[in-house]
Order: C-alpha cells, then structure tokens, then sequence
C-alpha cells in the first residue's frame, strides 16, 4: 500500500514538475517574441531613416549614436515621433512601392539639430586691425 501511494505521489510531482516546465517554456517564447518584435520595429525605424536621410547625414547620425549618445538619443526622438512608430509599417510599404522619397534630409539639418540641442549658437567674428577678435553685431555697431 504504501508503494501505490509512493507511486502516487512521484507521479503527482512529476506532473507539477511538467507543469512548471511548461509554463517555464511558454514565458521563454513569450520574451523571445517580444524581443524579435522590438529588433524588427528597429530595423523597419533604420530602412526608413536610410530612405529619408540623405548618405552622409545618415553617417554623422551613426557617428553621433557612438561618440555622444545622449545627443543622437535627441535628435533620434526629433526624428522618430510615436506617430512614425505607430505608421512604421505604412512607411516601410510606401518607400518599398515607390523606391524611393523625393526630398531628403540632408546633413545641415542633422547638424542644425545637434548645434541646437548643445546649445552652440552661431557667430561671426570678425578681425580688427589690432588683431582682436570681435563678434559681427557689436564690431557693426560700433
């Protein structure tokens, strides 16, 4: 009798362990889906930044993600709105139908974007006949 029950009870855990395993497995997809969900919302993000950016400020748009992070996180969200995510794979559609975008962004606006976000304004300076460096506005007015 207590052998049955032994029996009993190795086959009542052996069906908690299958069930745990299971459920283990199922979680494991679960992420794995989520995470090829979220690589491919990036790669479609990437296709159509390349359609929309012109090579070169593209490049500067990669280089900026290595060399200052916080800033291209900047500019990228400037780029990419919700309302791009949300339309990403209409987009993704249209540049694939037509093969391509008429205008595109070109590099001055990539650095018109960083300059902006850094907070660096523009100047002219100019040279006075004792060498002194002098801003534009204030060497006119003068």
């Amino acid at each position: 009798m207590s052998e049955k029950k032994e029996e009993k009870e190795q086959h009542e855990l052996e069906k908690i362990r299958l069930k745990k395993m299971r459920a283990l497995m199922e979680s494991q997809k679960m992420q794995q889906a989520a995470k090829e969900k979220v690589n491919g919302i990036y790669d479609k993000i990437d296709f159509v930044l390349r359609a929309v950016m012109a090579p070169d400020a593209y490049n500067y748009l990669k280089k900026l993600k290595s060399t200052d992070p916080l800033v291209y996180q900047r500019i990228y969200g400037e780029l990419v709105s919700p309302e791009v995510i949300q339309e990403i794979d209409y987009l993704v559609a249209v540049i694939r139908q037509r093969g391509a975008v008429a205008r595109r962004i070109p590099l001055d606006v990539i650095i018109y974007l960083e300059r902006k976000i850094k907070g660096i304004k523009s100047s002219i300076k100019v040279k006075q006949g004792d060498g002194e460096m002098m801003d534009l506005g204030s060497y006119l007015s003068k």
